[in-house]
């Protein structure tokens, strides 16, 4: 008899009682969506770290701009120091070469009195 139930998609479960989907694919239908929602829990959280990865690189990516930033703007402090440098240099040598001629024309006042 539960063949002939059978042949017309109609079942018969253990408890005698009439069903229209086989109690085992039932069975295999609540499996696959506990199945599906254990996989979109794990999906969700899936995107969520990709989102905090990409935050993250973001972050990284922010930094390191702002740290070849402040490397450019220091190395272009140090070419202006260094172009100060060379004309303190320059300053210096010509004011040592007019106090040296400064001497040497107190030294002839001098020898000449």
């Amino acid at each position: 008899m539960s063949e002939e139930f059978g042949k017309s998609g109609l079942y018969i479960d253990d408890l005698y009682t009439l069903r229209v989907i086989d109690p085992e694919l039932g069975e295999f239908r609540g499996i696959i969506e506990r199945f599906a929602g254990i996989v979109e829990g794990f999906a969700a959280e899936v995107d969520q770290e990709k989102m905090r990865a990409v935050g993250v690189q973001n972050l990284l990516k922010t930094f390191s701009k702002q740290r070849e930033s402040e490397q450019q703007q220091i190395q272009s402090e140090i070419i202006e120091k260094m172009v100060e440098l060379d004309k303190l240099k320059i300053e210096y040598q010509y004011l040592q070469r007019i106090e040296s001629e400064q001497q040497e024309v107190v030294d002839n006042f001098y020898q000449n009195q």
